[in-house]
């Protein structure tokens, strides 16, 4: 189905990885040692990107709130809610980028005429925010400069400059999949196969993956290494952060992937 989105300027995956994000960053830790997580989502978009996704709107919030879901269950997090996904148009927002604000709610906290009309929010000067919407700051008369402060004045002395010093090389960066299980799998310069072959980098117990199934693919050195995912037209496909792939994808930290039924989360340290 995502195949058919290409023309809008923001991809599907791109708006998943960012509530992926949301969730990470909204999650709280109670003093049972309980994680909870945001159930209650807007995404906010620019008008033409919006627009563009045309019927396909409702189809995309059911995968946003499968993926939201499911990245849930994978990390142990509790959830007091029904989650609830709303696409918001929003003048703020550049073309082809989007904004995903997170709260957790007992109760639904966005209707779905939030998400019904490609118009049916914005931000403006005379409407009051709805929610999950930050309030817009008010302008205010600047005020007085305070009266300066009349000091003595100081003898300048000569002084030496500091040596610089010197610039430390920018550290390696390393990257691991966070499995199911919480095991660590480093993955290593170059191509990481996975699938169920015995001869992969990183073989897979599991029935619903492919014996060739994907890669993760490293490009760069140093702290300019960049990982990319590709699925290898495997039979259930890749997932990333709740969307299925094709091609190749890059990665950004926190990513949550799926081989298969394979669960794991990809890392940089």
């Amino acid at each position: 189905m995502f195949r058919s989105l290409s023309r809008t300027g923001i991809r599907p995956i791109e708006i998943g990885r960012k509530l992926i994000r949301a969730i990470d960053a909204g999650r709280t830790t109670g003093a049972d040692g309980r994680t909870t997580a945001p159930n209650v989502f807007s995404v906010h978009l620019n008008e033409n990107d919006r627009s563009t996704f045309g019927d396909l709107e409702k189809p995309l919030i059911t995968e946003l709130i499968d993926a939201a879901k499911q990245y849930v269950a994978d990390e142990g997090f509790s959830l007091v809610g029904e989650v609830t996904v709303a696409l918001v148009t929003d003048a703020s927002i550049k073309a082809g980028k989007c904004e995903v604000q997170a709260t957790v709610s007992a109760t639904s906290g966005l209707s779905e005429a939030a998400s019904a009309s490609p118009h049916s929010v914005q931000r403006s000067a005379e409407a009051p925010p709805t929610a999950g919407q930050t309030a817009p700051a008010v302008p205010t008369s600047p005020s007085p400069a305070p009266a300066a402060a009349v000091t003595p004045p100081t003898v300048a002395t000569p002084s030496i400059p500091p040596v610089p010093a010197p610039v430390a090389p920018a550290a390696e960066k390393k990257a691991v999949l966070v499995m199911g299980d919480g095991t660590k799998v480093a993955v290593k310069p170059g191509v990481m196969s996975i699938g169920r072959s015995a001869e992969s980098s990183l073989p897979l117990n599991d029935t619903n993956a492919s014996r060739k199934h994907a890669e993760i693919r490293s490009r760069g050195d140093g702290a300019k290494t960049e990982w990319y995912v590709a699925d290898l037209g495997s039979t259930n496909g890749t997932m990333l952060n709740g969307v299925k792939i094709s091609g190749e994808q890059k990665l950004r930290h926190g990513d949550a992937l799926m081989f298969g039924s394979t669960p794991a989360r990809f890392e940089v340290a």
